[in-house]
């Protein structure tokens, strides 16, 4: 993990020191495209905008007998707001954003259950079957800290490397069932999540939105409170 994470940040180091490969007979340097735009600084070298991420959750590094369901497992991403330098005519450009972040791990096959005992998480694997209809996930919500270098080579493409840092504060599962006509949400709070994980980012920008893949190389809960998996996200981010 740590050499994973030092790999990220020489490249980002590398990125925001490279010379612009972009040829402006102008001489001025790319618009920077995407979000929301809150407001600009006097020299228009810096920005405030604001950012939307929507993708797929597919979680990895689970035992074998876990099964998760990537296509019912999502993440949402709201960057709240987020500062934009770009020095001089350079075509790169820094970021430092504050948001927040909602994902979701639904187990697949309608069987298995995260359930807590005495502390720990585990997948009860077949604890489902007795009812009609049944589902279990693991929601987390973390305040985030988007810290990208952008590197604009056309008008129209882009390319970004960083690294977010999350503050997981909240996490809850959820189980749901439904049997004849009744019907339960039955929620878990203080289920041992992570309290701070960092994820490595990386995006290509078409215009005004992008799309991202996502690494957690942390484990989504503490390594004595659950069974281990982390997690890999794909979508879009404009």
């Amino acid at each position: 993990m740590k050499k994973l994470l030092l790999l990220a940040f020489l490249a980002v180091g590398m990125t925001s020191n490279a010379e612009t490969v972009v040829s402006n007979d102008d001489e001025e340097q790319i618009e920077n495209k995407g979000g929301i735009e809150l407001g600009k600084g006097k020299d228009d070298n810096d920005r405030w905008s604001m950012h939307f991420a929507f993708g797929v959750d597919i979680p990895t590094g689970a035992p074998s007998d876990v099964e998760f369901a990537p296509f019912r497992s999502w993440e949402f991403n709201w960057t709240v707001v987020q500062y934009d330098y770009t020095p001089g005519k350079s075509n790169t450009t820094l970021s430092a954003g504050l948001g927040l972040n909602w994902r979701s791990y639904t187990l697949s096959g309608h069987k298995q259950a995260f359930i807590k005992v005495n502390d720990f998480v585990y997948v009860d694997g077949g604890i489902g079957a007795a009812y009609d209809e049944f589902s279990s996930n693991i929601h987390t919500t973390a305040l985030t800290m988007p810290l990208l270098v952008k590197q604009k080579f056309t008008k129209s493409f882009a390319a970004s490397l960083g690294a977010q840092l999350n503050w997981n504060f909240y996490g809850r599962i959820n189980n749901y069932w439904e049997q004849g006509d009744h019907a339960a949400d039955e929620l878990t709070k203080k289920i041992g999540q992570r309290p701070f994980t960092v994820d490595v980012l990386g995006m290509l920008h078409f215009g005004d939105f992008a799309v991202y893949c996502k690494y957690s190389p942390m484990s989504v809960l503490k390594k004595d409170r659950g069974e281990e998996f982390k997690s890999l996200a794909v979508g879009i981010y404009f």
